[in-house]
């Protein structure tokens, strides 16, 4: 029984084809824009979205599929007519421009400044947008609710909604992850070539399906997600797992992949050739430090007056170095986080999945920085794997997918690099504390 498996990033959609044994039959994947029209604003056209959705999944082979799931970044809501027309841009949950860092805060920032707004039916969340147009139907699951900020109690604030300038009735219905939320429409079916009438799941957000793909059980097992941003965390227990409740998250980090992407952007190398150049430079990057806060931070609190910095730099250095540092700066800041915690959980396997679990080099400078070993599942898209495993469950109602997740290698924390990193982390330590 195969499963269609889609996700939608902060900067890409990617959809994979997956099997009943966990595997990867066939992905695809697409970059999708984010806009700054102001320094402190991260906004993106959700239509750009649902294009890169077709793309994506009309590449796939698609003759197989009993049933189709959705993942998307959290904490972000698009505003639809009741056609489910898009009224204006989503504000990305890095978006400093609100009062306050919640999707709510962002409704209402944006309600006070576009006359579009007056138009808008439903707010969204973005993967029930894509949902909505495969479907024709509008809802979306109490986790993905949990994360706008007008959930109170389990169900819509009256008071939040009011203070944003909207009602609880432009909120969709509530309901499960594993619940039928709809079947692919004529119009969706000739879009991407699914078969019209096949199964939509629910669903749910991005931190949910990346720790179900990554199997993140406490005690046993703590996933450290590299990708736009970076993430460390786990469901609080087995039983928490199936039930699909308590996804915690010990510490969040704004920047960590995008920050690989903008120094490869500025450097006119790209992300892949800027970290294959990183490797040639010695630990501590001659002297470079960087402060990784491109977009305000929501690690040790929500502070959207953090910047990132570097500090260091001299007429000798290069594009590499700048790289190096960077690699660096995103490792020490995630070990200043999620340390403690981590630290509480020493006993546990650390999974790393996403795009940067995929660097040889950030993987070995991350596991010296944190003085942990790293496992690297054979699949590091633990969100797509998570989705996948939603849907199954959904159609075979089985909730055990052990073995969908299977470790490929471990990468040790090399001791005397870790030894090496010790003092860099400390002066990195005493960067951030001047500049804050």
């Amino acid at each position: 029984m195969h499963v269609l498996a889609i996700d939608q990033g902060s900067s890409g959609a990617k959809a994979a084809v997956v099997d009943g044994e966990g595997r990867i039959v066939a992905m695809t994947s697409r970059r999708t824009p984010v806009d700054h029209p102001e320094t402190t604003a991260v906004q993106a056209d959700p239509e750009t979205w649902w294009r890169a959705l077709v793309s994506c999944v009309s590449r796939l082979p698609l003759g197989d599929v009993r049933a189709v799931a959705i993942s998307g970044f959290m904490h972000t809501v698009v505003p639809v007519t009741d056609e489910g027309k898009v009224t204006g841009p989503a504000l990305l949950w890095p978006d400093q421009r609100p009062a306050g860092p919640s999707a709510a805060d962002r409704v209402a920032w944006w309600a006070g400044h576009d006359p579009l707004a007056l138009l808008t039916r439903w707010y969204l969340p973005v993967k029930d947008f894509l949902r909505m147009r495969l479907t024709g139907e509008f809802a979306t699951d109490r986790y993905e609710a949990s994360g706008t900020g007008f959930l109170r109690d389990g169900a819509w604030s009256p008071a939040v909604a009011y203070h944003a300038g909207v009602s609880v009735e432009k909120l969709p219905p509530i309901g499960e992850p594993l619940d039928l939320a709809g079947t692919v429409t004529k119009e969706a079916a000739a879009a991407t070539g699914l078969a019209e009438g096949t199964p939509v799941v629910m669903g749910t957000g991005d931190w949910m399906a990346t720790l179900l793909g990554a199997g993140a059980v406490l005690p046993e097992r703590v996933c450290v997600y590299l990708g736009t941003a970076g993430a460390v965390g786990g469901f609080a227990s087995a039983a928490s797992a199936a039930a699909l409740t308590e996804p915690l998250c010990f510490a969040a980090a704004t920047s960590t992949g995008s920050a690989l992407d903008w120094i490869g952007g500025l450097t006119g190398r790209g992300a892949p050739e800027a970290v294959a150049a990183a490797d040639s430079v010695p630990p501590g990057a001659r002297g470079v430090v960087f402060l990784p806060h491109l977009m305000g931070e929501r690690g040790m609190g929500h502070d959207p007056s953090a910047r990132g910095s570097v500090h260091g730099l001299t007429l000798a250095h290069g594009a590499p170095d700048l790289a190096r540092a960077v690699i660096e700066g995103t490792s020490y800041w995630l070990r200043a986080i999620a340390g403690a915690a981590l630290d509480r959980h020493g006993e546990a396997e650390l999974v790393a999945v996403g795009g940067g679990a995929r660097s040889d080099l950030w993987l070995r400078v991350l596991a010296a920085v944190l003085k942990r070993d790293l496992t690297v599942p054979e699949t590091t898209e633990a969100g797509l794997l998570g989705t996948a495993m939603i849907a199954h469950r959904a159609l075979s109602g089985q909730a055990s997918h052990e073995r969908w997740t299977r470790v490929a290698r471990t990468v040790p924390a090399d001791p005397n690099l870790a030894n090496v990193y010790e003092p860099l982390f400390e002066e990195f330590l005493h960067l951030e504390e001047r500049h804050r």
